[in-house]
């Protein structure tokens, strides 16, 4: 008989969910393993494309594809909502399994590598007997079977908590943001360039997450089951949102959450040396790690993150450093836009066309800013993926004018 409640954390890479990760760890009764599964995410997406698409999205789709951010395109919306309707009860074919299970070891190994010599212990008949076994992998590799919460966090999950929260009524949920110009300039300071991903669709998956973030608190299903907090919280004031995870899973505090010294990485059996782009060794929970993107950050990309997401961060309380009103179309994000295209990417979600990319964010900035009128719902949809994310940056741009 399992002791925990699961605990489902998505956020995106480079957003300092490492970090909050193992505060949450700290804590006796919490343990949240760090991207653990994004191939089982994947794999379920498949699958649930394979049971619900349309006989032409199924032929064009490719399996091995990106997590998408579903932006300014029908197939694409076709699929979130395809997503969105998902059941944890859907099948899991041989050949799908056996995918799995071959790109799991190597995904898992990067951060999890305790996890890799259970993972044939995940396999299941269906993704709720596989998620329940993936959850108790971590419960035996990391001896945590008696904690009240068992969590696993993904970069790219946001959108399958849906699905999550009707196989899993016990459990809850965390998003946690960064500014999206700090989180573009750590992914850029990677030592390992081969790794970088295309700039534009990364803050898409951004921009996509706050959209997740709205649909959910207006969602019954995540009543009193969602906590949404920021990178720049935590580093600003540790205790405080330390205390406050802790209220949110009902568990008592612990100091341990707050010292670094005292968050332990199962992969390597040793202390945790932080995540950084910047730092060999980067201990302590420090306020300048996150704003360092202010000296570093090339202005060309800096226009280009506002461009795209400017009056989204403006929801979350970060402030463009450029005037989102009234100053667009602009050279320099166009110029970046074809530099960048032509670009080694790790992976992209963008249309690898610089004139259809611009032209897009364009008429999505338009819409923000002429909200007052009338749209057809597909227009909504394909720009900002639910109506009532329209609706919030409607009412902000009045704000603004």
């Amino acid at each position: 008989m399992n002791n925990y409640n699961p605990l489902f954390v998505a956020s995106l890479a480079r957003s300092g969910s490492y970090l909050i990760n193992m505060m949450l760890s700290a804590n006796p009764d919490v343990e949240v393993a760090c991207e653990p599964y994004l191939e089982l995410f994947r794999s379920m997406r498949n699958a649930f494309i394979r049971v619900g698409a349309s006989e032409s999205l199924q032929q064009e789709f490719n399996s091995s594809a990106p997590i998408q951010d579903y932006y300014f395109s029908d197939e694409l919306i076709e699929l979130l909502d395809i997503i969105q309707a998902g059941d944890l009860s859907t099948s899991i074919l041989e050949h799908e399994w056996k995918e799995l299970l071959k790109n799991s070891k190597a995904r898992t190994a990067l951060v999890c590598g305790e996890l890799v010599p259970y993972l044939e212990e995940i396999r299941g008949s269906d993704y709720k007997e596989i998620f329940d076994n993936a959850f108790k992998i971590i419960a035996k590799a990391r001896n945590s079977h008696n904690c009240k919460w068992l969590g696993m966090k993904e970069s790219w999950a946001v959108e399958f908590f849906g699905p999550l929260a009707r196989a899993y009524p016990e459990a809850k949920f965390v998003i946690i943001f960064r500014d999206p110009r700090a989180i573009i300039n750590s992914h850029l300071g990677m030592k390992n360039k081969s790794k970088i991903a295309n700039v534009l669709s990364y803050v898409r998956h951004w921009r996509k997450m706050l959209a997740f973030k709205i649909r959910y608190q207006n969602d019954d299903l995540f009543s009193n089951r969602l906590y949404v907090l920021t990178h720049e919280q935590v580093v600003t004031n540790p205790e405080k949102k330390a205390r406050d995870l802790c209220d949110f899973l009902e568990v008592e505090y612990s100091s341990d959450m707050i010292d670094t010294n005292k968050f332990f990485n199962h992969a390597t059996g040793s202390i945790w040396k932080g995540n950084s782009s910047f730092e060999k060794v980067a201990t302590g929970i420090s306020k300048h790690r996150a704003e360092r993107w202010h000296e570093m950050l090339d202005p060309k990309v800096l226009k280009m993150i506002e461009f795209t997401c400017g009056f989204d961060m403006e929801l979350m309380g970060y402030e463009p450093m450029t005037q989102i009103m009234g100053q667009w179309p602009n050279s320099d994000i166009l110029e970046y836009l074809i530099q960048s295209c032509n670009n080694h990417a790790k992976w992209r979600s963008d249309f690898e066309d610089p004139q259809k990319d611009y032209g897009f964010e364009l008429f999505r900035h338009a819409l923000v800013t002429q909200s007052e009128g009338d749209q057809e719902s597909a227009i909504i949809r394909r720009s900002f993926l639910f109506e009532d994310v329209f609706k919030q940056l409607g009412g902000l741009t009045k704000d603004l004018t």
